[in-house]
């Protein structure tokens, strides 16, 4: 049975470059039906992981307490051209 969905021209742009990667890495051409199938069998697979990812966003109040518990004051004065030193190599 073939049915058929529709998507966004943005989604329907990634599948086609995942197909071409796919083609790339694999030397062999995989028809988007049998792409879209290997897709769903691996996110079925996986489906905590999948449904985990969804479901947990955006993060309920208790989690973000629950995150935020876990700070602590290291007792470390930090400036801003250190943290910029640190994450860009370079320093404002």
């Amino acid at each position: 049975m073939n049915e058929n969905i529709k998507i966004s021209r943005k989604d329907k742009q990634l599948f086609d470059m995942l197909q071409a990667e796919l083609t790339l890495k694999t030397g062999k051409k995989m028809t988007q039906h049998d792409l879209f199938s290997k897709i769903i069998e691996f996110t079925r697979s996986r489906k905590e992981n999948f449904f985990g990812d969804i479901s947990s966003l955006p993060l309920s109040e208790n989690k973000i307490k629950r995150i935020k518990s876990l700070q602590c004051d290291w007792e470390v004065i930090t400036k801003e051209k250190d943290i910029d030193t640190t994450l860009y190599g370079v320093g404002k």
